[in-house]
């Protein structure tokens, strides 16, 4: 490849935001068991490598959270747990990405010569049962979204408020999103309302960028959803 013809290509990826590029990962119920999804939700689904997902936490009314990603199987496309939780998380570690002129790699900074940015991805997705009295509990992922308000009376076309966690704290200035469409911003409580769309099913996201500045990625792109079914 030419040159002149890279440092074009270069510029057409840069100018293109990369988070924009991502994939959805979220959890949702299906019969007795709730499935881990890897694409658009509502869409196309992409393959879900299981050997990606680390930690799978699970919550119920009584009892202590539990990781049951040993005991969940694992398909091309999904991930099932062996039972439905009230409230459970899921861990993808997405390793290290470099931008190069001829594309995105899977590899650290590095380990690619012509790496012009980089960054360490990690997703969480979380899926709680809003009719459950622990439906606002607290799991311990990295990046969390947690329910401040009882989505069990929450409808379509209503308000409902969420609080953005990041290392167990609130963060203030987290953008949350339905369907990549950001609708408010998390304040000092890192406490955002946004409306609620869906008449059936409803997911939130949240995107966090923190510097890394090491030898194998520039920063941390961590993203969250909270996924549950709306009231009727």
């Amino acid at each position: 490849m030419s040159t002149s013809l890279r440092s074009l290509l270069l510029a057409a990826v840069l100018a293109f935001p990369v988070d924009a590029r991502g994939h959805d990962l979220w959890l949702e119920p299906q019969g007795d068991a709730l499935v881990l999804r890897y694409g658009h939700r509502g869409g196309d689904l992409l393959d879900l490598d299981g050997s990606k997902i680390k930690i799978v936490r699970c919550r119920r009314e009584t009892g202590p959270v539990t990781d049951v990603r040993a005991v969940s199987k694992s398909g091309p496309k999904e991930l099932r747990t062996p039972a439905r939780c009230d409230v459970a998380s899921a861990f993808l570690d997405g390793g290290y990405w470099s931008l190069t002129p001829d594309g995105e790699k899977n590899l650290p900074k590095d380990k690619v010569p012509d790496a012009v940015r980089s960054w360490q991805s990690k997703q969480f997705a979380k899926w709680v049962d809003a009719r459950s009295k622990v439906a606002g509990a607290v799991l311990g992922d990295e990046l969390e979204v947690v329910p401040a308000s009882d989505l069990s009376r929450v409808h379509q076309g209503e308000k409902a408020t969420f609080r953005v966690l990041w290392q167990g704290k609130p963060v203030a200035g987290a953008v949350l999103a339905v369907d990549h469409k950001p609708l408010g911003e998390t304040d000092a409580a890192g406490e955002c309302r946004v409306k609620v769309r869906a008449p059936d099913v409803e997911s939130v996201s949240v995107t966090l960028k923190r510097p890394l500045g090491g030898p194998e990625a520039d920063t941390l792109t961590a993203e969250a959803s909270l996924t549950w079914e709306v009231a009727r």
